[in-house]
């Protein structure tokens, strides 16, 4: 379960790099677009130079092919979401992944590890939630916003994601697991994109492509981390692996303020002391549920 933390600092980066591309550089699905084109097509040969080709089952394609999709239709719901909605919304309703993962889990896989382990996962995500506040953001105005049914919808996308996934990593490893992911990805991307690429979108990437190529290269470094750990992890548990991957929360908070401190115009984020109180508070709450989970 130590590979699921690491799968959290790996979301963490990307996060990091995403947030700088799309404020500084290019407009969300077209910076989306780039950096799944390059993964969809670099990731199954890296994985193969890894590991062995091993051919899935017709019972694990349809894992394979249902997370992949689910996964795919969950961002752009959520990149459509970000576009009308209120943003500070996103962060707190999407770290409430793991509320939706435990059901789901006992449901679909029998997994279940007592009532206490679901005590501190309600404690996680409740740090979670913390780690992404800030000033803007009120109870009644997270919970008003129009976008928020669609924040809840990619959220519970997201957690069958990790169901769809187990099966299909008791026959496959990770790494062709990845790379099979991936490949489902290719048909998708060219079917999407009538409907998600408009012209200004098109425009943005055609202009922003060479500059924005070393963060697109960043970003599938640690996408491909984040991935291949993740995968690892669900392989054994997918409750206790989403509970331990919303470490990403302290991991941007540390990197955040790091950052801040190196070059205050890096990220646009800045936020008074209460905030960053509110922030610390969270990610002390995620390392006593983590702690106690390990334990």
């Amino acid at each position: 379960m130590i590979v699921a933390i690491a799968t959290g600092l790996f979301f963490s980066l990307r996060h990091i790099v995403n947030k700088y591309v799309i404020e500084n550089h290019m407009s969300g699905m077209a910076w989306y677009y780039y950096y799944t084109t390059i993964s969809v097509v670099s990731f199954p040969i890296i994985s193969w130079l890894i590991k062995p080709i091993i051919f899935p089952s017709i019972q694990s394609w349809f894992y394979i092919i249902s997370s992949s999709t689910v996964s795919f239709i969950a961002v752009l719901i959520l990149i459509y979401a970000l576009t009308i909605g209120d943003v500070t919304t996103a962060g707190p309703v999407i770290s409430s992944k793991p509320i939706f993962i435990v059901p789901l889990s006992f449901i679909f896989l029998g997994e279940f590890y007592g009532y206490a382990i679901i005590g501190w996962i309600l404690l996680i995500v409740l740090g979670a939630i913390m780690t992404s506040w800030n000033k803007e953001m009120k109870l009644k105005k997270v919970f008003s916003n129009r976008a928020l049914g669609l924040f809840f919808i990619t959220t519970i996308l997201m957690a069958m994601v990790s169901i769809f996934s187990k099966p299909a990593l008791q026959e496959l490893d990770n790494f062709n697991y990845m790379a099979w992911w991936h490949i489902v990805q290719a048909p998708l991307l060219i079917a999407f994109i009538p409907l998600v690429m408009n012209n200004t979108e098109k425009n943005n990437f055609r202009k922003r492509w060479r500059s924005t190529f070393p963060y697109a290269i960043l970003e599938n470094v640690f996408l491909y981390a984040s991935m291949i750990t993740l995968f690892f992890s669900l392989k054994y548990s997918v409750t206790l692996t989403e509970a331990l991957v919303t470490t990403q929360g302290v991991f941007t908070v540390i990197i955040g303020y790091l950052l801040s401190r190196i070059n205050p115009t890096f990220l646009a984020e800045k936020h008074t002391k209460q905030i960053y109180i509110i922030r610390l508070m969270g990610a002390i709450l995620i390392l006593i549920g983590v702690f106690q989970i390990l334990q």
